[in-house]
């Protein structure tokens, strides 16, 4: 069974409608604190944790991404929220799609930030569960920084990538592995183009992760606008949270 999913308040009034944001795998709701603060404007942000992640408890039991949307939908239940606003970054933004599929009525807008309706491989997320399973989330790190955050950023915010490595390493090993495992078998682009909800799709030009081409199924449903921000790679909420915040915001 899938432990209930935590939402922290990140910004905004609680009178505000509110905005449900989930981090990548490995991330946590602290990663949208910074855009939060320029969202904050037009809604009520509460970061979603995934399993075993940030707030959230850790899971034993295998569970797939169409289950992660139900628990985000259940977050919204626990506020009360008839109708809410969501956005997610790469496994993040999975769940957002599955979510749109799953209660298209109750999605006032959609972000999907650095994802796609499917990503790698399952070989690819084979091998990291069992790297994890063996090693622990601890040994990720080097890859991620230069997979995640661009060389400039790199160099310029080394605080801030220190922090979201630090928190990827404590990430409970088991559920990230079980993260890995419902991302080997997530695969929307036969259905992506029949998500009828409005989504403002944002892509790093140079995300190594969620590329263009991997992002053209999602692209053919009627109502996605699409950003590319120039020089980015797969944090993008955190490498340009103004700019991200600027894109969901957008009329």
């Amino acid at each position: 069974m899938l432990p209930e999913l935590a939402a922290t308040p990140l910004a905004g009034l609680e009178t505000a409608p509110p905005f449900l944001v989930l981090p990548s795998l490995g991330g946590t709701h602290e990663d949208w604190r910074a855009a939060a603060g320029f969202l904050a404007e037009r809604w009520q942000v509460l970061g979603v944790d995934l399993p075993g992640h940030g707030a959230s408890a850790a899971a034993v039991e295998p569970f797939t991404v169409a289950e992660l949307a139900a628990g985000v939908l259940a977050v919204a239940d626990r506020l009360g929220a008839r109708s809410f606003g969501v956005a997610g970054v790469s496994l993040g933004g999975a769940v957002v799609q599955e979510l749109a599929l799953l209660a298209p009525a109750r999605i006032e807008f959609a972000g999907v930030i650095c994802s796609a309706p499917a990503m790698g491989t399952p070989e690819v997320w084979i091998e990291r569960a069992a790297s994890v399973r063996r090693g622990g989330t601890g040994t990720l790190t080097e890859g991620l920084a230069e997979r995640w955050f661009s060389v400039g950023f790199r160099a310029a915010e080394p605080d801030t990538v220190g922090r979201v490595l630090a928190g990827v390493a404590a990430t409970d090993d088991e559920s990230y592995a079980l993260c890995c495992e419902a991302l080997r078998d997530f695969d929307l682009r036969e259905r992506a183009a029949t998500i009828a909800v409005p989504i403002r799709l944002v892509r790093g030009a140079d995300d190594p992760v969620a590329p263009a081409e991997a992002v053209r199924a999602l692209e053919q449903a009627a109502r996605v606008t699409g950003t590319v921000l120039p020089g980015v790679r797969h944090q993008a909420a955190i490498e340009r949270p103004d700019a991200v915040a600027a894109a969901l915001l957008a009329p």
